[in-house]
């Protein structure tokens, strides 16, 4: 992505946008929206040269500041999530590291969460490792913690806009699951992408609705297959996201 300057308010970038804290009275660090472990590391790679000041102009990764404490703490969630989408991704939770080299690293590393996957008493038993087709049921409420940190995220590097309450509506679901209807609903674009209401002034999403290249059908890539979302700020806030081309999360905050 290209580095867009933000010109929004500045009193609307005075709190941690997930505990509330006033960003002057707390030590502070960048928290990267989408979490970067669920891109490639070549892209993480560049995004880390950019961010040191060299390498391509386009390898920037979208970032907030956030209170510290806050940014760590979504870390193990936001690993649990990453072996999770490698597991079902690979369909194992012990991959061929010969087919999957990724995912077998990341659970291989990872044992703590495979072993919490296993005993689940609806998962993967352990007399049923082949069993077809391949089925986790991972603990949702950690995964809504990430999608929502993402999407709060999102909402504020983009819109300009620091959702401190807790949201009305969080849903994910494999993007296989959706009906055609569903799919066609979710992948178009709201109202706010066709410019029925303009963003906050100054915010990134009015240079995206005007750059054609940045948005298109309303979504914003970070990286092609790997991630992409879009807002609509309209009647409500609503942030959608594709992770992995696989997992479809919807979050809204209403107005």
């Amino acid at each position: 992505m290209r580095e867009i300057e933000d010109f929004t308010d500045d009193r609307l970038k005075a709190w941690c946008i997930h505990c509330g804290g006033a960003i002057a009275d707390v030590e502070s660090n960048r928290d990267h929206v989408p979490t970067k472990s669920l891109l490639t590391k070549a892209l993480r790679e560049r995004g880390a040269n950019y961010d040191r000041g060299v390498g391509d102009e386009l390898s920037y990764l979208p970032q907030v500041v956030v209170c510290r404490s806050c940014n760590s703490s979504f870390s193990p969630d936001e690993n649990y999530l990453l072996c999770v989408l490698h597991a079902v991704t690979a369909g194992s939770l012990y991959p061929d590291p010969a087919k999957h080299p990724e995912a077998a690293s990341i659970l291989r590393s990872n044992r703590n969460v495979v072993r919490s996957l296993k005993k689940g008493p609806d998962g993967q038993l352990l007399l049923f490792d082949d069993l077809q087709p391949f089925t986790l049921f991972p603990d949702l409420e950690r995964v809504r913690r990430v999608v929502i940190k993402n999407a709060r995220g999102h909402a504020y590097h983009e819109i300009g806009e620091p959702l401190l309450e807790a949201p009305e509506h969080v849903a994910f679901m494999p993007l296989e699951r959706l009906s055609t209807d569903q799919r066609d609903a979710f992948e178009s674009p709201g109202v706010g992408a066709d410019l029925a209401v303009w963003p906050e002034f100054g915010s990134r999403m009015t240079v995206h609705l005007l750059d054609e290249e940045a948005m298109v059908g309303g979504w914003i890539t970070v990286e092609p297959g790997r991630y992409r979302y879009s807002i609509d700020w309209s009647d409500a806030v609503t942030v959608k996201t594709v992770i992995w081309e696989y997992l479809a999360t919807e979050t809204r905050w209403e107005q």
